[in-house]
């Protein structure tokens, strides 16, 4: 599977620039909210564009066909109305490169049902499910897979940080079960929640400098903090935290020398994200029970809501206790929510951050880990894992159907 080629492309990245920063829903907030972190109308669009974007290249799988993708995608994300409507044009859109890669109509009713056993066949039987998790674990996993190790230094910082807090009656704030033995390997069959957890990964770095919902008692912080992978807003943002639950500076210090140590640790001033793309038929979810009655459907059901059927989440989360092979995983680098929102690709070439060792003195004077797999899902909650996909991709065929009839 050649991704590269797409998404290196310049024209996607300007597409998903414009999507992210389109100034008439800029901003907008979405009227969900994952985890506590409210998440804007662009970033939920932005999350529904590369969900098209990889289900493309997964269906079609043919570069001959990427220029013509992108300038579809491009009418398509600049003129639509709604989520739901961008949806619905995506999901024409693959119907669309199907039937003119195969030859054929979306009127009969054989070629509609060819049409519908090729994506089947595309995206189930021979398809993917996915593992997101921070690049300086890509060479690691590409020579070794996914394991379930766990780190013994990692996870007494993170209960040493959790304890603090917890003292604060700030309770996990660090989501992830920190008294398991083992870790599961979390794995979904949703790219738009697998991209999302790109963005955040590792979960726990997330939640501990912007993105816990304990910062929304903070009148003012960098919201982007952890997607821009910026350290020093980061920090700025924890000492904030720190300050704003009155901890002692010895607990204070104690937790920005974690940060500190994790931050390097997993290298997050470079870091991008990474999706392994794992083939459904070794998780054992490369079938659908209903296929037939669902190809059977085609004179019935409208064409966009019987794609949904097939390409709709059905495993929003999915815990693996057992290692999975590098033989059986494609490691693929995403665009970064750095990359996109500047509109340039980040090349190996540019210069480290030097970390600081700023206290609570030095920022109230302003303003006043070595883990060997970061699993980026973390122990976070499965419902408010499950409300992304609502919003999203999850249930498009409810979404399609309220819109289309069917």
């Amino acid at each position: 599977m050649n991704f590269k080629a797409l998404l290196k492309n310049e024209h996607l990245l300007s597409i998903l620039h414009n999507v992210l920063m389109n100034e008439t829903t800029k901003n907008q907030v979405s009227n969900a909210s994952i985890n506590g972190e409210s998440y804007s109308y662009n970033r939920y669009s932005l999350l529904i564009t590369m969900d098209i974007v990889i289900k493309y290249q997964i269906i079609i799988n043919n570069e001959t066909y990427n220029n013509y993708f992108l300038n579809k995608l491009d009418t398509i994300t600049n003129n639509y109305t709604s989520h739901e409507d961008l949806i619905i044009k995506g999901n024409s859109l693959l119907i669309e490169l199907v039937s003119n890669r195969l030859n054929l109509t979306t009127t009969k009713t054989e070629d509609k049902k060819q049409i519908l056993k090729y994506i089947y066949d595309k995206y189930i039987v021979n398809g993917y499910c996915f593992h997101s998790f921070p690049s300086i674990f890509k060479e690691k996993i590409e020579e070794e897979g996914l394991t379930q190790d766990i780190d013994i230094k990692e996870l007494n910082d993170l209960k040493k940080v959790d304890y603090i807090f917890s003292n604060h009656n700030y309770k996990n704030i660090i989501s992830r079960n920190l008294k398991e033995k083992s870790r599961a390997i979390y794995i979904t069959d949703s790219p738009a929640m697998a991209y999302y957890y790109a963005f955040r990964s590792p979960e726990y770095m997330a939640e501990l400098t912007s993105l816990s919902k304990y910062y929304n008692y903070l009148k003012d912080y960098n919201k982007d903090a952890f997607y821009d992978k910026d350290y020093y807003k980061c920090k700025s943002n924890l000492a904030s935290l720190c300050s704003h639950v009155n901890m002692t500076t010895k607990e204070e210090t104690t937790v920005l020398k974690t940060f500190d140590r994790r931050w390097k640790a997993l290298n997050l001033s470079e870091s991008l994200p990474c999706i392994a793309f794992i083939k459904r038929s070794d998780l054992a979810k490369d079938s659908l029970s209903n296929i037939e009655d669902i190809i059977n459907s085609v004179d019935i059901i409208d064409l966009n809501i019987l794609v949904s059927k097939i390409t709709d989440s059905k495993y929003p989360i999915i815990r693996r206790y057992s290692d999975i092979n590098s033989l059986y995983l494609t490691v693929i680098t995403m665009p970064s929510y750095r990359e996109i929102k500047n509109k340039k690709f980040i090349t190996k070439e540019e210069p480290k951050v030097v970390l600081n060792t700023k206290t609570r003195e030095d920022y109230q004077e302003e303003k006043r880990f070595n883990y060997k797999y970061a699993f980026s899902y973390g122990n976070a909650n499965v419902v408010a894992l499950t409300g992304l996909l609502l919003i999203t991709l999850g249930l498009t065929l409810s979404i399609i159907i309220n819109v289309l009839g069917g």
